[in-house]
């Protein structure tokens, strides 16, 4: 199974992103049902490891609080873009949650990860699309679509929403991209 732990997004803002996802053929958006801010990627794990993962993080303590998601941008950089997203400025309280989440991951047999926490939301992958336009008129070049992303309106998104749980997720990839399935919820003090 892969596993990965996320904080659920409430409907207004996932529908708020939604709307400024880009539009073009060669851009595979994320659902707005699947639209969430990844806090732990886990990985593959078997039956066993995701008994102790679902077990680790009931450990995680934490108080509720508020966050922002505000601007868009992409991995690993505008100049050659792959996966597009809204930003979540620095928060002190979110990376204390994202450490206490590593610290239990690991006693639990999960490395840690080696790269430093990012928190986004991913809006959508550049998969090149061969078929576009051969079945209507061309779409508009993909460099003017992204300069208005990340430039435009969208560039000038900002909201705030409160948080008090996280959940555990299963990721099962279909050919139209991955689907989520909620394991486990984690609630806070």
């Amino acid at each position: 199974m892969r596993l990965f732990t996320a904080i659920t997004l409430p409907d207004k803002v996932r529908s708020e992103l939604a709307a400024i996802q880009p539009h073009h053929p060669d851009i595979r958006l994320t659902p707005e049902s699947q639209l969430h801010m990844t806090m732990r990627y886990i990985g593959e794990t078997d039956k066993a490891k995701t008994r102790r993962v679902i077990q680790a993080l009931s450990h995680v303590s934490f108080s509720p609080f508020d966050i922002t998601i505000s601007g868009t941008g992409s991995f690993p950089g505008m100049g050659s873009p792959s996966i597009l997203w809204a930003g979540v400025p620095y928060h002190a309280i979110l990376n204390e949650l994202y450490d206490a989440m590593q610290q239990e991951l690991y006693r639990a047999g999960v490395p840690n990860e080696n790269r430093t926490f990012h928190p986004h939301v991913t809006l959508g992958r550049i998969r090149k699309n061969d078929k576009a336009g051969k079945d209507g008129p061309p779409p508009p070049p993909l460099e003017q679509v992204l300069d208005q992303f990340f430039n435009g309106e969208s560039s000038r998104y900002h909201t705030t929403f409160h948080v008090d749980r996280f959940r555990l997720y299963q990721s099962r990839l279909h050919s139209g991209g991955a689907i989520h399935y909620c394991l486990q919820e984690y609630k806070a003090l």
